[in-house]
Parts: structure tokens; C-alpha cells; sequence
């Protein structure tokens, strides 16, 4: 959802369940297989291994929801939702989705577009004729906003000059773009804009008349049982809902919550909390074409432009990995990285959630694809860079060097990766060790 400060390399970057009771620190919901289930079984236990130990070795803090065909196959909760008084996470409990919400927004325009009562390829000033910038709603379509391609930026440098608690309506967002200029021509190319989703949200109140945040709840949280779901502000008590952690770089051993980099209120371009089995329902209900008809699912699935996780739709990112097609959203800030993930052709659906640093959802992302779809391209470059981070701190920054110029064809090492290595040595005391990191980054060139 958003780009913050330090957050450069912490970056990330998507039939209704029962859902189980709260969970103790890494403990797992016994997966309900179907009889002769055994293969389903043996995933459910590879990846519970691996959840212990990216607890072990990345703090993984979160839930994760692997089901088949609507069937839980495992349902696991780890870390703490508030780490001041030792809460644990549970299967129950609700985590920032970051910008998966923008699926959320983009269901709502498609169903809205289905229904008749607007086109795609409408201007925005035929729809919002109080646009502050009326040439540039003249040359944006709803269509652009939805892929990312209409030239509108983000607004995190400018709602850092005011109190995040200013913002909790889509319309106090506003006078953060008003006059600022296309980044480039509408439809030539993919831009992440939060902007643009705000302005999607704006659309929906104003062809609904009424907000986003209870249209969307009134038709998509309410008929699919999606009761933990919504955009609760900062400062209202809701119970079960997890605080986002990150490292304190500079003492060794210490935590710090995101509060006060955090939005005061999630939006139509993301920010909304949810739990491992709502969004379970989320994706399933995609999968199951309820969310709209099936084509308008194929049509906003898929890809038109090239996005750091494949290609990017109408709201959703395609990726094919190993020749399987995978479809969702991530989303990601400090001390939020979480995605969900359909995986069309094999009947798998991954509910991600976790509330700490971004290594420890990309070591379980990296191993779920891995696990369901074959090693592949998609998680060299990850398990490169891991494998690099440890040459380093253990044989030195020469030996690392070394496996990095015998990698595979294609392969390379990602900074981002390195830097987060580096920042949880030093956390742990390791200074050494995230010195030899640093070094071998330079010693690579700094990496592409």
C-alpha cells in the first residue's frame, strides 16, 4: 500500500470456511483432510516444518490458511498480535491487508460495470464532474485507474505534513493531488497508484450514492460471511486486532509497533483489516466465480502490464509459475506484508497474514509456491540472495561472491533480500555478520 520511510527494502512488492478457535504461539488447527487425502496431508506438514522455521529464523509473526477445493488443509497462527503485553496471534486474529484491499475496491467497479451503472471505459469527469482537475479527468478512464496505467501518483509525502487522524473519509484525500500533474500519458505504462484507488472509491460513492467503506461491506463483506473485514480507524477498540512490529536497527533485540506510520484508516486503495479465513472466503468465492460472471473474472485477471509479480489486471495480479496460474494481491508497509493467493488450476487458495518484518512472509510466500508449483524463477531469486546472505555471514564475503558468480542462468540477487538480512543480523546483535552482508552487496556491484 504504501511506500514509508525505510520501507525501500522492506518492500513486498494479490464455499465460506468454519473458521477455528484462537491459537496458541505456534500451534497448528489440525487440517480437516478428505479421505484419501494423503498427498494434501504431506503439504499440510511440509508446510507447518517450514512456518516453524521461518519463526526460528526470520521472527515469522502471523496466519497462514492453506485450503484445496474449499477444504481448510492447514490453518496456523504464530507471534504476537500485540507484542507490549505477549497477545498471541491467532487464526481469529484481524491483520492490515495493506493494499489487497484495492481487490475489494476493483470488485466493487466490476460488479458495478456488470450491472450497467458504469462503463470501463468511461472518462473520469463522466462520473465525477467535481473532479478537481477536470482536463486530467477528461483523459483518465476508469479502466487506467484499475491497471495502474492512468498517470496518477501517490500521496505519502504529502500526508506526512499533516495528522494521519485528518484522513479517515475518501474525500479528505483529496487536496493531496489536486493539481498535481500526470506522471506519464494515460494507458502507456504500469505506475502503482495509490491515487488512482482513492479515486476508484470516489467513483463508487458517487455512481452508489453512497461510502465506499459500507457499500463494499453491504455487498461483498456481508453476503460472503466476511464479518471480520473491514477499515477500522486507529483509535477505535476492536478486539483481536493485531498491532504491525518491525526491528529497531540501532538496539539490538528491540521492537517497535507501526502505529505512528500506520494510516489512521484504511481506504478504497488499501489498509482494511481481515482474518486468514475471511479473506479465505475472499478467494474462494473468486475461484467460484461469485464475486462476478466468469468472464468479467478472466477479463480482470488478466494481465496487462508488467508488475513485480507477473503482470497486473483490472485490480488483480497473474502470475504463471511452472505453467500454473496464480491470481491475488499482496500488500505490504512496515510491519505489513500479507497476500492472497489463487491457485486456479490445482485448487489451492494461500491466505498470507502477518504483522512483522517482510522476511518472514517472504520465506513462507517463497516455500508455498515452491511446494505447490515446483521450484521455479519465481523464488530463485529469493533463495539465491538467502543462500548468498548466509555465505556471507558464515564463510565469508569472497565465499559468497563466489556462488554468486556460479548462480544459474537468469538468477540474480535481490537487495531488498540482502538489506533485510543485513537489518535482522544487526538486531540480533550480529553487527559482524550485517557488515559482511553490506560488503558482499558491494562487492556484487550492488546487485540489479
Amino acid at each position: 500500500m504504501r511506500a514509508a520511510r525505510g520501507w525501500s527494502r522492506r518492500s513486498v512488492f494479490g464455499a465460506v470456511l468454519g473458521t477455528a478457535g484462537a491459537l496458541a504461539i505456534g500451534k497448528s488447527v489440525p487440517a480437516a483432510a478428505a479421505p484419501g487425502s494423503r498427498e494434501d496431508a504431506r503439504m499440510a506438514a511440509r508446510l507447518d516444518a517450514h512456518i516453524d522455521i521461518a519463526v526460528r529464523e526470520s521472527d515469522f509473526s502471523g496466519a497462514v490458511l492453506l485450503a484445496k477445493h474449499g477444504r481448510t488443509i492447514l490453518a496456523r497462527a504464530t507471534g504476537f498480535a500485540c507484542r507490549d503485553h505477549g497477545v498471541p496471534n491467532g487464526i481469529e486474529t484481524k491483520f492490515n491487508l495493506g493494499s489487497i484491499s484495492k481487490t475489494f475496491t476493483a470488485t466493487a467497479i466490476l460488479r458495478l460495470a456488470e450491472q450497467g451503472r458504469l462503463r470501463l471505459d468511461a472518462p473520469v469527469s463522466a462520473i465525477l464532474r467535481d473532479y478537481p482537475d477536470p482536463d486530467i479527468a477528461r483523459r483518465i478512464t476508469v479502466e487506467q485507474l484499475l491497471t495502474h496505467s492512468s498517470g496518477l501518483g501517490n500521496y505519502w509525502e504529502a500526508i506526512a505534513a499533516r495528522p494521519t487522524h485528518a484522513f479517515s473519509e475518501l474525500a479528505d484525500y483529496v487536496p493531496l493531488f489536486r493539481g498535481a500533474a500526470l506522471e506519464f500519458e494515460p494507458g502507456t505504462r504500469f505506475g502503482y497508484s495509490n491515487v488512482g484507488y482513492v479515486v476508484l472509491g470516489l467513483i463508487v460513492e458517487a455512481v452508489t450514492g453512497t461510502s465506499y467503506f459500507d457499500h463494499v461491506r453491504t455487498t461483498i463483506f456481508e453476503p460472503l460471511g466476511m464479518s471480520a473485514t473491514e477499515s477500522w480507524p486507529l483509535d477505535l477498540v476492536v478486539p483481536g486486532r493485531a498491532t504491525g512490529f518491525t526491528r529497531d536497527e540501532q538496539r539490538p533485540g528491540v521492537w517497535r509497533n507501526n502505529i505512528f506510520v500506520n494510516a489512521f484508516r484504511g481506504n478504497s486503495a488499501g489498509g482494511g483489516y481481515s482474518t486468514a479465513a475471511d479473506l479465505t472466503r475472499f478467494a474462494q468465492a473468486l475461484a467460484g466465480d461469485r464475486l462476478f460472471a466468469r468472464a468479467t473474472r478472466e477479463t480482470a485477471t488478466r494481465g496487462r502490464f508488467p508488475y513485480a509479480k507477473g503482470q497486473y489486471g483490472l485490480g488483480f495480479s497473474e502470475e504463471i509459475v511452472n505453467g500454473h496460474r496464480i491470481v491475488g494481491h499482496t500488500g505490504g508497509h512496515i510491519g505489513i506484508a500479507s497476500e492472497v493467493m489463487v491457485f486456479e488450476d490445482l485448487g489451492w487458495t494461500l491466505a498470507l497474514l502477518t504483522n512483522g518484518d517482510v522476511d518472514g512472509y517472504w520465506s513462507v510466500n517463497a516455500f508455498v509456491k515452491d511446494l505447490l508449483c515446483g521450484e521455479s524463477m519465481s523464488t530463485s531469486h529469493y533463495r539465491h540472495s538467502m543462500a548468498l546472505a548466509a555465505a556471507a555471514q558464515e564463510d565469508g564475503v569472497n565465499a559468497a561472491r563466489v556462488l554468486h558468480e556460479r548462480r544459474a542462468p537468469g538468477t540474480e540477487a535481490r537487495p531488498g533480500v540482502l538489506e533485510v538480512e543485513a537489518a535482522k543480523a544487526r538486531h540480533r546483535g550480529r553487527s559482524e555478520a550485517a557488515e559482511r552482508i553490506g560488503a558482499l552487496v558491494e562487492a556484487i556491484g550492488g546487485v540489479p
